[in-house]
């Protein structure tokens, strides 16, 4: 015993002092414009954010950018102007009251003047498909999944080749933003290719909107719960852009042929050749339907 005791201490010794402190210092990238651009055809406001790259390793909010002029124009050469509020980097063009924002199948055009240097990108406002129903079942405990209640959502894909979402899923009005749930589709199913056109979307995304649990042992909707579901029209290039962002959050280095983190290719031009500007700027029509969990 007293040969193990010995043993031990020596292994915990020797383990101790071969702790080193590293500390790594790391070159900083270029800094550069993030746009974060997305907006709707839904009457509420609609904002354009944007920010500035930060150290890899920073623990603080991405800098906000001030003073930007922002324009979207379309075809007709109507401008939407994006103003500033209190200084927090975020632009918003608000709607009058029953005004939507754009027309189905027209593009427009975005440009942001700050620093005397111009940002530039376009998008096309392609149609969405209504959700037409949402529903909910209670479910007995079985392979590790809690009993309560499971939902998912009924919608169709547009005939023709090509149309793409974004479905948003909300509870109780908080957006479940987690990295596992992007829920996208190309056509009904969840990538191009898939040969689903002009059908009900696949179950797995029709299921997608059941919020991704951190207690194991907690259903995802209790009745009394309120869910409210949202199918944003892509352009193909948001499509890719979402997807390549999802596979990046939810995989990382955990895949088995992972390529190493890399910016997102952006849809978004600068004046300055020298410069890469990140971020994505598009157009989407919005639908939209909201339930109660109720027995």
């Amino acid at each position: 015993m007293k040969n193990i005791a010995f043993l031990l201490l020596f292994i915990s010794i020797c383990f101790t002092a071969c702790e080193d402190i590293v500390e790594l210092e790391l070159e900083e990238g270029t800094v550069e414009l993030v746009v974060d651009a997305w907006i709707n055809t839904d009457t509420v406001p609609q904002v354009i954010k944007l920010r500035t790259t930060a150290p890899y390793f920073s623990n603080e909010f991405a800098p906000v950018i001030n003073g930007a002029e922002i324009i979207v124009s379309d075809e007709d050469g109507r401008n939407f102007e994006f103003i500033e509020t209190d200084n927090t980097g975020n632009y918003i063009w608000t709607p009058e009251s029953g005004e939507r924002f754009g027309e189905i199948g027209e593009n427009y055009s975005l440009s942001i003047s700050v620093d005397g240097k111009t940002y530039t990108s376009n998008s096309q406002l392609n149609p969405t498909v209504p959700v037409d129903s949402i529903t909910f079942e209670f479910e007995e405990e079985s392979l590790g999944m809690p009993e309560g209640y499971y939902a998912q959502f009924f919608g169709r894909d547009r005939p023709g080749l090509g149309d793409a979402y974004w479905i948003k899923a909300y509870k109780n009005n908080v957006y479940l933003n987690k990295p596992l749930e992007i829920n996208i589709a190309f056509d009904a199913g969840p990538s191009a290719g898939s040969e689903v056109d002009g059908l009900i979307f696949i179950t797995p995304i029709r299921e997608a909107i059941n919020p991704i649990r951190d207690d194991i042992d907690l259903a995802p909707f209790e009745l009394g719960d309120s869910i409210r579901v949202e199918i944003c029209s892509l352009t193909p290039e948001a499509f890719t852009y979402l997807e390549r962002i999802r596979i990046q959050l939810t995989l990382g280095d955990a895949a088995l042929f992972a390529e190493p983190p890399a910016n997102v290719p952006s849809n978004i031009s600068s004046s300055d050749a020298t410069e890469n500007p990140r971020g994505f700027f598009v157009v989407s029509e919005i639908s939209s339907l909201e339930v109660v969990v109720e027995e």
